[in-house]
């Protein structure tokens, strides 16, 4: 099948250009004349090989993936083989372990199937990673730091709070915040960072504002088309202010990103 050609030139820069074959898989990319990557597939649309760069040039790297009989990732292979891996499964499937020359991850889970814990081991280094859930599956805080969360269920399969952030939501379920989590015991000059998302009556991100000390840093805006394909995004930044070495204002004018489609098929941007 007979593949797509798109191409993008940036103002100043030279142009890009990325080929997808005709089932729509990307099948390279080039920098001006230099090529960047190019992949080959298998009959099921599989990446075999990544290429980057040319053969002409020293700085060249092919990665080659292998599959299990079931389809599952079982090897990857690079010029540079400190980068090899190799995955392996239980007989259910499972990723259980992820194994290379410099660092061997292994995954463990409980009689359910859920991620109970990750253990990780290399030359100056053996730890694990415990992994809790509630009946339902859904996460809970690290019990290793938070005891008290083995008895902890999540009203409606909505977490409302990790080691990393608090959450809130709306009556569809839809996250409309996200807050830094302080720690007991630290103190702050609530520099916490706070992360609001809007939405429209079809559930679309339209909008998000992330704030701190009391302030807007950034701001976010969505634009989608008749069918609802993002199109569009405007984003405003705090930037430092030209007559001031010390006051930042978000930008005047925003930094616009346009996507354009082929069908549902993402083809410039």
């Amino acid at each position: 099948a007979q593949g797509l050609a798109n191409r993008l030139k940036p103002d100043g820069l030279p142009p890009v250009e990325w080929l997808t074959c005709g089932s729509g898989y990307l099948a390279g990319m080039k920098l001006g004349d230099r090529p960047l990557v190019e992949y080959t597939r298998d009959r099921l649309h599989r990446e075999v090989q990544r290429r980057f760069g040319s053969d002409s040039l020293p700085e060249s790297y092919e990665l080659t993936t292998t599959y299990t009989p079931g389809g599952q990732l079982q090897q990857q292979h690079l010029t540079l083989p400190q980068l090899d891996r190799e995955y392996g499964y239980d007989e259910g499937g499972r990723l259980v372990r992820i194994s290379g020359p410099q660092q061997t991850r292994e995954y463990r889970y409980s009689e359910a199937g859920r991620l109970t814990g990750v253990h990780t081991t290399a030359a100056n280094l053996d730890i694990t990673l415990p992994y809790a859930t509630d009946p339902a599956g859904n996460r809970l805080p690290d019990p290793e730091f938070y005891p008290e969360s083995s008895s902890m269920v999540w009203a409606d399969n909505r977490i409302t709070e990790d080691m990393q952030y608090r959450y809130r939501y709306d009556r569809y379920g839809r996250l409309t915040e996200k807050t830094d989590r302080i720690p007991e015991g630290v103190i702050r000059m609530h520099d916490e960072r706070t992360h609001r998302y809007d939405y429209d009556n079809q559930h679309r991100l339209v909008r998000y504002v992330r704030t701190q000390y009391g302030e807007t840093q950034a701001e976010g805006r969505y634009i989608y088309d008749s069918t609802g394909r993002r199109v569009g995004k405007r984003v405003w930044k705090r930037e430092p202010v030209h007559w001031s070495e010390t006051r930042t204002e978000l930008s005047a004018r925003p930094y616009e990103t346009w996507y354009g489609w082929e069908g549902d098929r993402l083809a410039t941007i």
